[in-house]
């Protein structure tokens, strides 16, 4: 059990040291792994949401991406990752900023009208 819990950890530090270098494919590997060795904690899915933030796409951040595994973060059935309340609020605050700035297509309804 001690082994599994310092592993978990270690994979999560891991792919913390990958992500504050850019590179997010090895992040991604490091908190998939550490997820996939204790399912239940919700920390390594907030790091993938973190990830999916942070990532290029054409589109931009991948926002839903982000939604999924902060949800996934927070139903975590054995240690949900509290951290992630805080997280998924911002998101949405975010975005709502981005819609108010950018507006939605094909819609004329205004996000204060909301």
């Amino acid at each position: 059990n001690g082994v599994v819990q310092n592993l978990h950890r270690f994979l999560i530090h891991l792919g913390d040291l990958h992500r504050y270098a850019s590179s997010f494919s090895k992040a991604e590997e490091g908190y998939t792994r550490a997820s996939r060795l204790a399912p239940g904690k919700g920390n390594p899915y907030n790091q993938l949401a973190v990830v999916a933030q942070l990532r290029d796409s054409p589109q931009g951040p991948l926002t839903a991406v982000a939604l999924y595994w902060y949800a996934r973060s927070l139903l975590a059935s054995r240690d949900p990752f509290e951290t992630s309340r805080a997280n998924l609020a911002r998101l949405f605050a975010t975005n709502r900023v981005w819609l108010e700035d950018h507006g939605t297509v094909g819609d004329d309804v205004s996000m204060t009208d909301a």
